[in-house]
């Protein structure tokens, strides 16, 4: 056989080749265009996200500081009723926002309405900076021991006594706020006393003898209160301090001879 015809009868016996189990060159590139194509569209969707939010973010901001300085130009001319709706949307839009709260504060406190002052003040406290904190503290302090004097004097003793005890929290060696507690104290104890709530007096009186131990107004409440629980006794005690405190006071000295004459 010649070398020809060998040849040419091995190729047209062999085998046919099997599949390949890769991908033909344009699958892959088929693929691959795909593959950039969602690559690039996912992309472009977290850029426009970026960018949206980034835009709600500065319009939120300038929304608040614009509420803001309207409400401070009338601020500034004494129109403080007509500033504060302009306070509370701009601590409405940004609830971070601690000026807005504190002016919305002291719009409340230059129209002395102190209860409605301390809520916006005390979330300024806790918001601003400590560097500047010290001036809302006065202006915060100043409000609760305002809206316990305005309390004080229409009666709510129960109400005077919490502001003043939020007035301790704050300032813990205010002699001011120790002064009103006991005497909101020693109010409360003659309401109580007037009902007939002998034993709860008697714990309020203590309390503003502990806070003013020289006040014979406390000791003489506290009298009365013991006295008309039937502890004797401790009645003439405690008379007997007040007397100590206002030698020569009528009052404290009737008191005694009636118990004494019991």
């Amino acid at each position: 056989m010649s070398r020809k015809a060998f040849i040419g009868d091995t190729l047209k016996y062999r085998k046919p080749r099997s599949e390949p189990d890769c991908m033909t060159t344009p699958q892959v590139k088929r693929y691959s265009l795909m593959d950039s194509r969602v690559v690039t569209k996912l992309l472009s969707m977290i850029t426009t996200f970026c960018i949206l939010t980034s835009c709600a973010g500065i319009v939120f901001r300038t929304e608040a500081e614009t509420q803001f300085e309207e409400g401070l130009a009338l601020f500034n001319q004494g129109r403080y009723a007509e500033a504060i709706p302009y306070f509370e949307k701009a601590a409405s839009v940004d609830p971070n926002y601690g000026k807005a709260y504190l002016y919305l504060g002291r719009s409340y406190v230059n129209l002395r309405k102190w209860a409605q002052a301390i809520p916006p003040l005390r979330t300024a406290y806790r918001l601003i900076p400590d560097e500047t904190r010290s001036e809302i503290f006065n202006i915060l302090l100043d409000a609760i021991l305002n809206a316990a004097l305005s309390e004080f004097k229409q009666g709510n003793y129960i109400d005077s006594i919490t502001f003043l005890r939020e007035a301790l929290r704050l300032d813990p060696s205010s002699a001011q706020a120790k002064k009103e507690l006991a005497a909101a104290l020693i109010g409360l104890g003659g309401q109580l006393l007037s009902e007939g709530k002998a034993a709860e007096a008697i714990s309020s009186y203590k309390e503003a003898v502990d806070l003013s131990p020289n006040d014979s107004g406390a000791y003489m409440g506290l009298a009365r209160s013991f006295f008309k629980n039937g502890d004797i006794l401790k009645a003439i005690q405690a008379v007997e301090k007040a007397m100590r405190i206002n030698p020569g006071n009528s009052d404290t000295e009737l008191l005694f001879r009636e118990m004494m004459g019991r």
